[in-house]
């Protein structure tokens, strides 16, 4: 009734289900951005000014990089796959769309930023 204790057992419960799928959330769009930020990494390493079929170093460097993003776009599209209302097409539109711009934005401010330091002074 009025004074009745609730189920502490189940508020806990329902307590700790929350916090662990926060956790889940938190941990997966931490997992996105820091594989978009390992493929950019990748990218500012490679020489990619003399890639060539012979320039192994260069390959490989950006096929991590091509990894590295097709994760991160894996990992954004299933996180897109609660709204039920898009169709996967799109998700994955979407997913490479974002993806894509992150790197490609990344990249510029990493370039921009190593061009400022290089700049005598």
């Amino acid at each position: 009734m009025l004074f009745d204790r609730p189920n502490s057992a189940a508020d806990f419960e329902s307590a700790k289900s929350g916090f662990t799928s926060r956790r889940k959330l938190v941990l997966a769009w931490a997992a996105i951005v820091l594989l978009i930020s390992s493929s950019t990494a990748m990218m500012m390493l490679c020489p990619c000014d003399s890639v060539g079929l012979h320039d192994h170093y260069a390959i490989t460097l950006v096929a991590l990089a091509v990894v590295f993003a097709a994760t991160a776009m894996f990992l954004l599209f299933r996180r897109m796959r609660r709204d039920s209302g898009i169709t996967a097409f799109l998700r994955a539109v979407i997913a490479i769309a974002v993806v894509g711009v992150a790197v490609y934005a990344e990249l510029f401010i990493a370039q921009e930023v190593v061009a400022w330091m290089a700049r005598p002074r």
